[in-house]
């Protein structure tokens, strides 16, 4: 039990380290060799608890990423006092905005944000599943508050508002400043949620 926690630790050191160079001087300026000194470990050994490098390194910190930050939407609704469908507005408001700040803070390229955004939507599939699941659990909650009507298919709604999430990717909204983000992908879900208040459960099937 002792080696196994000590393992975890020895990977959570180099993710650490990982992630301070990557948002001091970026993803691409950031060797493996500055992630074993800024880590204190060999790199030899880096090497043996992530063999893909850098690459694996990036993908296994964006997936603590991911479930932390379902993690934080999660606490933001139990403690939310507003209405469900209000609620879930703020949940997805925190996801692109925290998507886009950690673009910015970790200086992705816009080659590093395509490439990785690609990874993320084909190896991260049981973030998405839990996410797709917790939306879904909003919006049901809405209709037994009489927010929306009742009898919809909530799983295509969930995945309408995973399509209207597409434009808010870092890849697509990077360059917009945090304001205009802000102001653009709330306008947009109010829009989408209220048409979803106000048309017929049979226009999902």
């Amino acid at each position: 039990m002792a080696r196994k926690k000590k393992l975890l630790d020895r990977k959570d050191r180099i993710i650490e380290a990982a992630d301070h160079l990557f948002h001091v001087y970026g993803l691409d300026k950031t060797t493996m060799e500055d992630i074993a000194r800024e880590s204190g470990i060999p790199r030899a050994t880096v090497y043996l608890e992530f063999s893909g490098g850098k690459e694996e390194i990036m993908m296994t910190s964006i997936e603590r990423y991911l479930f932390g930050l379902l993690d934080e939407m999660k606490k933001l609704a139990a403690q939310s006092v507003v209405t469900r469908v209000e609620t879930l507005k703020q949940a997805i408001l925190h996801n692109v905005l925290s998507n886009r700040d950690r673009a910015r803070n970790f200086q992705y390229s816009e080659a590093a944000i395509e490439q990785y955004g690609k990874r993320v939507r084909l190896e991260m599939k049981d973030f998405f599943q839990a996410r797709r699941e917790f939306f879904q659990d909003l919006l049901q909650q809405a209709a037994a508050k009489g927010e929306v009507p009742q009898g919809y298919d909530y799983s295509r709604m969930v995945r309408l508002l995973e399509y209207g999430l597409l434009p808010f990717t870092p890849s697509l909204s990077n360059q917009l400043s945090r304001e205009d983000l802000q102001r653009t992908s709330t306008a947009f879900f109010n829009l989408l949620l209220t048409g979803f208040a106000y048309s017929k459960p049979t226009d999902f099937m």
